[in-house]
């Protein structure tokens, strides 16, 4: 693994607001939303909430085989790995933010909040006119 590399990557994440979220539908083929990410210290593990009963969340009880990418004009960040879904209070309320309740209008109670927990096992980057590609 090249860490000057995977530095970049964290640093890369840590700016970023939104990116593509993609699983296995129950056909096999991959399919891509977007998500807003929340609490990405690093690229090891990143989180995002989604509803109960939506099509992440369906999908993810099947595969939990998952991608992200996030990019900008010059930038490219994939990571490929496995996704969870988290529907414990305490994940609940350590990742919930105050824009949820428009969403979740009964706050981190909320019975169709939970939260998915990517965890990272293959990089793949372009970053700062280099790239990169590594196993974590």
């Amino acid at each position: 693994m090249n860490k000057i590399m995977l530095e970049k990557a964290n640093q890369f994440i840590k700016t970023r607001a939104d990116a593509s979220f993609s699983v296995i539908d129950e056909n096999g083929y991959p399919s891509s939303s977007a998500i807003w990410l929340i609490n990405q210290d690093n690229i090891s593990e990143i989180y995002f909430s989604t509803i109960v009963g939506s099509n992440k969340y369906n999908r993810l009880q099947k595969n939990k085989k998952a991608s992200i990418c996030s990019y900008t004009e010059s930038n490219n960040l994939t990571l490929v790995g496995e996704a969870e879904v988290l529907t414990d209070q305490e994940s609940k309320n350590k990742h919930w933010q105050e824009n949820f309740i428009y969403i979740y209008p009964e706050g981190p109670t909320d019975s169709t909040y939970c939260i998915i927990k990517f965890t990272t096992k293959r990089v793949s980057l372009h970053i700062d006119h280099e790239g990169a590609e590594f196993n974590i």
